[in-house]
C-alpha cells in the first residue's frame, strides 16, 4: 500500500539519507554479480528509464555509495558498481526495510495469509514481466 511505501521512505531517508528509488538501485547492485551492472541492465532491473538511472547513479556516486566505471565488456558503456560504503549502507538499509515490512505487514498474519499474498504477487509479477518486456520493445 501507499502508506507502507511512505513509512519505508520516511525511515530510510531519516536513517540513511536514502530514498526508495536510491534503495532500489543499491539493492539491485547488491544482488548483481560483483555488485556491478551495466547502466542499461540496471535500468531494466529496477524498471526505471535510463535517464532516471543515470540521474540516481550520479547522486549515489556523489554520496560515495556507487561508482560509474568503464564497462569491462564494452569500453563505450559504463557500469554502476557498489563501493564499500554502498555495501554497508544497502545491508543496513535492507535490515531496516525488512524490519519495517515485518512490523507493518507480516506481524499478525497467519501462514495462510502470507502464502496467499505470495501467490498473488508471484502471479502478478510473472504477467507483468512479459508485458513490460513487450512494451519496452514496442517503445524502441
Amino acid at each position: 500500500s501507499g502508506r507502507l511505501q511512505g513509512i519505508l521512505e520516511t525511515r530510510l531517508k531519516r536513517t540513511f539519507g536514502v530514498t526508495m528509488p536510491d534503495y532500489n538501485i543499491l539493492l539491485a547492485l547488491w544482488e548483481a554479480p560483483k555488485h556491478r551492472l551495466r547502466m542499461g541492465e540496471l535500468a531494466d532491473k529496477v524498471v526505471y528509464s535510463p535517464s532516471r538511472v543515470t540521474y540516481l547513479v550520479s547522486n549515489l556516486s556523489r554520496d560515495g555509495w556507487v561508482e560509474r566505471v568503464p564497462s569491462a565488456i564494452d569500453r563505450r558503456g559504463y557500469d554502476a558498481c557498489l563501493t564499500t560504503q554502498g555495501v554497508e549502507t544497502v545491508l543496513a538499509a535492507t535490515e531496516l526495510h525488512q524490519q519495517t515490512v515485518r512490523e507493518y505487514l507480516l506481524d499478525g498474519m497467519t501462514d495462510d495469509d502470507i502464502g496467499a499474498i505470495v501467490k498473488v504477487f508471484s502471479t502478478l509479477d510473472s504477467r507483468l514481466k512479459g508485458s513490460f518486456a513487450r512494451e519496452r520493445k514496442r517503445k524502441r
